[in-house]
């Protein structure tokens, strides 16, 4: 049986990890690495990006436990499936399932029509996240690129 975890370094860029410091909240952090994740976007697709986003949250928290969200949206008109990373050492009062600050939220922006890539690349996130000692060298990573190559190990 194939590896079900799928290489996350194709949808990941330098540009779009983030260093997050204090305690934002949860809104602005969202509202921040969303407008990272769509930075590349036409201006109607960020707008629509972030609104998505938001909208998701609503529904129900994307903290998944373990210092970890993973808030995610599709939309019809995106060129592919992207992912932003921000880290926080503080941590963001996220409404987790285990009601625990957030310390890494990586944000997904993938295409409707892509709907099976978009929950692999999901399923992919997660399963890293859950592995307490990646998230230990992920809050330790210096740089962008650390953060990319601990995502990617």
């Amino acid at each position: 049986m194939a590896d079900p975890l799928v290489d996350l370094g194709p949808f990941l860029h330098v540009e779009r990890v983030v260093f997050l410091t204090g305690s934002p909240s949860k809104r602005d952090a969202l509202l921040y690495v969303a407008e990272v994740t769509a930075a590349k976007f036409p201006p109607k697709d960020r707008a629509a990006f972030i609104k998505a986003i938001y909208e998701r949250e609503d529904v129900t928290s994307t903290g998944i436990g373990s210092g970890v969200a993973i808030p995610h949206a599709r939309l019809p008109s995106l060129p592919g499936c992207v992912i932003s990373v921000a880290l926080c050492v503080q941590g963001i009062d996220f409404a987790s399932r285990d009601d625990k600050p957030v310390h890494i939220l990586a944000m997904i922006a993938a295409r409707d029509v892509d709907r099976s890539e978009h929950l692999r690349v999901l399923a992919s996130m997660a399963s890293r996240l859950q592995d307490a000692e990646l998230r230990k060298r992920l809050l330790s990573a210096r740089d962008a690129q650390a953060v990319i190559d601990i995502l990617r190990s």
